[in-house]
């Protein structure tokens, strides 16, 4: 087992629990859990009670989250030490995420290490919800992903081949400043925060995320559906100039 820190995954375990009360669904694609690639996982631990909500009322996948465009999580060595006994599948699913400088993907965590994720952090989560929850986190962070690719359409990456995530980390209980303003004006509260950074070339340009509980669909009012509010943060030019761009449609 590797002793250093291996890279998170972008979804916060606080988040989880929310997640597991809403959907169900299966994972996609597994790989074996002793490969080289073997990273940390892209959401936020504290919203994970809203996660697991959401967990039970229908399936999920990456075409059931809204593509309306408007984390950090344990470590996960390359050869994992387990604690627990409990019988929960050990492959991971390889992202559609460039990681930044690794001439790889980002890796989901397996069944069994969400669940030891999750016990470490002195939650009580059910072995039994982590053949839902796990599809669930991963097929979000494919859909942020998409959104951040359709801000980053003409912004030049595809001179070095693409974009990349450098880092990120959730954070449940802190409001953007745009969440804050959409609450004082009725909307709902997001039950999910992630602030993601990436890489264009060498230059890193940060996005926020906020999540959001959609609207049940009226021809399958048991199937979940999530909202994610992605745009790039307005703490650089960059960020700004995207923002302004946008809104002015270019």
């Amino acid at each position: 087992m590797s002793g250093e820190e291996q890279p998170k995954c972008p979804v916060d375990h606080s988040a989880r629990e929310v997640w597991l009360k809403q959907n169900g669904g299966s994972a996609p694609h597994p790989i074996p859990s002793d490969s080289n690639n073997a990273d940390k996982c892209p959401v936020d631990h504290e919203a994970r009670g809203k996660w697991l909500e959401f967990g039970g009322k229908g399936k999920i996948d990456g075409s059931n989250i809204p593509i309306e465009v408007e984390h950090s999580s344990d470590s996960i060595p390359d050869q994992p030490m387990y604690t627990s006994d409990v019988k929960l599948p050990t492959e991971r699913e390889i992202s559609s995420i460039p990681r930044t400088g690794a001439n790889a993907n980002w890796i989901y965590p397996s069944q069994k290490q969400f669940f030891e994720a999750m016990k470490r952090k002195n939650w009580d989560p059910s072995a039994q919800d982590m053949e839902t929850v796990v599809p669930i986190h991963n097929a979000v962070n494919e859909r942020a992903w998409y959104h951040i690719l359709k801000w980053e359409e003409g912004q030049g990456a595809e001179k070095c081949g693409g974009v990349q995530l450098s880092s990120f980390k959730g954070d449940s209980k802190k409001l953007t400043p745009k969440a804050r303003w959409k609450l004082m004006l009725g909307y709902q509260k997001p039950f999910d925060r992630h602030d993601w950074t990436i890489s264009r070339c060498g230059k890193e340009v940060d996005y926020v995320i906020d999540f959001y509980a959609g609207k049940p669909s009226p021809l399958n009012p048991n199937m979940a559906s999530f909202y994610l509010d992605v745009r790039p943060k307005l703490n650089s030019f960059e960020g700004v100039k995207m923002r302004v761009f946008k809104f002015f449609g270019f």
